[in-house]
């Protein structure tokens, strides 16, 4: 069975939205990744058509047989890009020990995850854009220890102490406040282009 180059290619276009969707440490996901996604998605809708008639003029005039290559690599990347696009920020293989989010009302929400294999997550949503900041942390009675995976990180202190009876996450400096949240497994879900 002979792959052809345009197939390769085909491939190879699919794969492209893979680097926005896959995340192995900090990364921003917002409304530019995603207009690349849509972007990348039209090249791919328009090299498959290329390919599709080229096929078809074949079948025609060639009296070549039909080749499903094509149908079977665009139904992959359609099943492949709509599950990345509505999980890639989900915890596939790591359970939730406790959520903190801040109760501000400005416009950046801060929301900080603890996973009970002693890696944290922390996100910074704002209203077109999300960054997500990773670590590990360590707990000493009721200090708290983040540990950032690059130096790059957006919280000035890495030290916070944890009040059980108000149930906060507070900041040594008491510059940032974070309240637990009551259901931690509940799916976020992002509007990039409502206002």
């Amino acid at each position: 069975m002979k792959i052809r180059k345009r197939y390769l290619g085909l491939i190879l276009i699919a794969l492209l939205p893979l680097t926005f969707l896959i995340h192995f440490g900090d990364y921003c996901f917002g409304v530019k990744e995603l207009l690349i996604i849509i972007g990348l998605a039209i090249f791919f809708v328009i090299t498959f058509l290329v390919i599709l008639f080229h096929n078809l003029y074949s079948i025609a005039l060639k009296k070549e047989l039909f080749n499903y290559r094509p149908f079977l690599i665009g139904v992959v990347y359609l099943v492949v890009l709509s599950l990345l696009l509505n999980y890639h920020d989900a915890y596939l293989f790591k359970t939730k020990k406790s959520v903190f989010e801040t109760n501000n009302s400005l416009e950046e929400v801060k929301k900080i995850t603890f996973f009970t294999d002693k890696q944290f997550e922390l996100k910074m949503k704002q209203k077109h854009y999300r960054c997500v900041y990773k670590g590990s942390f360590n707990v000493s009675g009721e200090i708290v220890y983040l540990n950032f995976n690059q130096k790059n990180h957006p919280l000035i202190d890495t030290i916070f102490y944890y009040s059980k009876n108000r149930k906060q996450l507070f900041s040594k400096n008491r510059s940032v406040l974070f309240t637990k949240t009551n259901n931690p497994l509940k799916k976020e879900n992002y509007k990039y282009f409502s206002e």
